[in-house]
């Protein structure tokens, strides 16, 4: 049974393409194939899936490391939305756009806009994989570095001080 260029499992195959070519640096690629994809998971899954959300999501990302950050905002915020509304605001993929939102918003300079990104993420990352979890420890990164970027040092520091304090008091593997 074929299933065509116009089915959802085709555009997932671009999908997972597209997102290898973007971590082998061709974010080109990337953003022709996330583009190609989010058209037909539009058409075949409508605008409200949460497979649009994710493809609009990273689509977003690769426009960001293209220095196209308004794009980026306009997709991350779309699928955000999109996310909160299908998954709700306490799951882990919500979490990672508004992760990744907060690094565009961040390279934006719209610091207060980063920080309340990613202080929402990490509270849903904590509540959900605990204090000690490596995506927990990267979104604290990510926040110490978004006040260090402000200026906020002393809070950047503070929370540089937590990560330390986590990794020293969990085991090694």
């Amino acid at each position: 049974l074929a299933v065509g260029t116009e089915h959802p499992s085709y555009a997932t195959a671009l999908h997972n393409k597209a997102f290898v070519e973007r971590l082998q640096g061709n974010v080109e690629e990337g953003v022709r194939l996330f583009s190609k994809a989010l058209d037909i998971r539009r058409k075949t899954l409508g605008p409200e899936h949460s497979d649009v959300a994710v493809t609009m999501h990273n689509l977003g990302s690769c426009s960001r490391e293209l220095g196209n950050l308004e794009k980026a905002k306009e997709l991350q915020e779309q699928a955000l939305l999109i996310l909160r509304r299908r998954l709700g605001t306490e799951h882990l993929i919500t979490a990672g756009c508004m992760n990744a939102l907060g690094l565009t918003l961040k390279q934006a300079e719209a610091y207060d806009a980063a920080v309340n990104m990613y202080a929402n993420a990490l509270g849903v990352q904590q509540r959900a994989l605990g204090a000690r979890h490596p995506e927990v420890i990267t979104t604290m990164h990510n926040l110490a570095e978004c006040y260090s970027g402000s200026g906020e040092d002393e809070k950047a520091n503070r929370i540089r001080d937590s990560i330390l304090k986590l990794l020293e008091e969990t085991p090694d593997q």
